[in-house]
């Protein structure tokens, strides 16, 4: 779902027009992959590269990710390529910024996590339009986990908002006769240990995390669970162990 959009953008040092697109622009849960697709850069560099920016009005400098644009080779013959991300649900929007850079540039003294040199952001070529998530999403990062106790069941999941979740459970599909109702939490700002996690700058929203426990568990027996979050379903199963 969603809608293809671009942005145009003119460079004075550089001459000629850049204009990068991004589709969809709508994405429907964590995960999902968009295209970005970019043409116009003259004299194409094995150092031009795309910037992952979220939110959309973080500075140059502020990027989450990065990738070069010959990871398409066709950026180095003809200015033009594509690549295709998947975007993780920051419960902000995003944008993708075009960047040249040259070796003379090059700061050994600024690295990332690899130890490979990050790259300039002096020359902005183009910048896509926002690229976001829907409302009414499903909720996300479930996972189970065993409790302190044989016959239970922990499921943990996170929703963008504080509302009260049931999980309601059973040996048949069709047949969910438990429920257990889901503790609310979430971690702000100023519980996170260090930078750049504590400042405004690399603060993400983290949501909030539900937690219920499915309780008279049979051994040896396949349970299904679901949950229903703004009228959309998600629905599993488990396998509980024999010993």
């Amino acid at each position: 779902m969603g809608r293809k959009g671009g942005l145009v953008c003119k460079n004075k040092k550089f001459e000629g027009t850049v204009s990068i697109s991004v589709s969809p622009t709508v994405l429907s849960k964590s995960g999902d992959t968009v295209r970005i697709q970019w043409t116009g850069v003259d004299s194409p560099s094995d150092l031009d590269w795309l910037g992952i920016y979220s939110p959309p009005d973080s500075p140059d400098d502020l990027f989450i990710g990065y990738v070069f644009l010959s990871t398409d080779p066709a950026h180095l013959t003809s200015g033009s390529g594509s690549v295709s991300l998947p975007l993780p649900n920051l419960r902000a929007n995003y944008t993708f910024r075009i960047f040249r850079w040259s070796k003379s540039e090059i700061d050994p003294t600024r690295l990332d996590h690899d130890h490979n040199p990050l790259p300039g952001t002096r020359h902005q070529l183009a910048t896509s339009d926002a690229v976001g998530f829907s409302t009414g999403r499903r909720p996300e990062q479930v996972h189970l986990a065993f409790t302190d106790r044989e016959d239970e069941m922990r499921v943990m999941f996170m929703t963008g908002d504080k509302e009260e979740r049931l999980v309601r459970y059973g040996e048949s599909e069709g047949e969910l006769g438990s429920s257990a109702a889901a503790l609310v939490e979430r971690y702000e700002r100023e519980d996170m240990c260090d930078e750049p996690a504590n400042e405004t700058a690399g603060w993400r929203d983290p949501g909030w995390i539900h937690s219920a426990v499915m309780k008279d568990l049979k051994k040896g027996l396949r349970y299904y669970y679901q949950m229903l979050v703004h009228l959309l379903l998600y629905r599993d199963y488990f396998d509980e162990p024999e010993d």
